[in-house]
């Protein structure tokens, strides 16, 4: 369970990206270090936070680079030592795959009834007050269209170099 300071935080957040997708016109695309797998919990408490702030459905877009946690009951130490953030990504993207249908699926049950969450190879344009809220979720090498937004969790984007 989130504490008063993390709903906080989150709130501000949700804030950030209600007002990228109603005022600036583009989708709000949450994206990871690949060293950051976040809990259930996260995905629980940002959907229940934007459908309050929004008043609207959210779903979210779950793009291929994305990590989600592996863990749960069936999976045990084994789904904990996959879902460290040392595992190197394309380690961690190959396991992944095999159960990231049953991933999806538990998360999906988790999320609260007015939030759904989707695979796909790349986000939704921004729909509009009368639409769902479309978030995405992307990890560091994913490519986003033109019309979305990177909002970067766990790190800061590389600089460019210059000489």
């Amino acid at each position: 369970m989130p504490t008063s300071e993390t709903m906080a935080e989150l709130e501000s957040l949700v804030a950030a990206l209600c007002e990228l997708e109603s005022r600036q016109g583009v989708t709000p695309v949450l994206v990871s270090d690949p060293r950051l797998v976040l809990a259930d919990d996260f995905y629980v408490t940002l959907c229940r936070c934007a459908a309050q702030r929004s008043g609207r459905r959210v779903r979210l877009d779950l793009l291929p680079g994305h990590r989600l946690a592996v863990i749960d009951s069936v999976a045990g130490k084994i789904g904990r030592w996959f879902s460290q953030p040392w595992l190197p990504p394309p380690v961690a993207s190959v396991l992944n795959i095999l159960g990231r249908k049953r991933i999806l699926r538990r998360l999906a049950n988790r999320l609260p009834r007015e939030a759904r969450i989707e695979a796909t190879v790349s986000v939704s344009r921004p729909g509009g007050p009368l639409r769902e809220l479309v978030i995405g979720l992307a990890g560091s090498d994913d490519e986003l269209p033109r019309f979305a937004l990177a909002v970067w969790l766990g790190t800061k984007p590389s600089l460019p170099t210059v000489c």
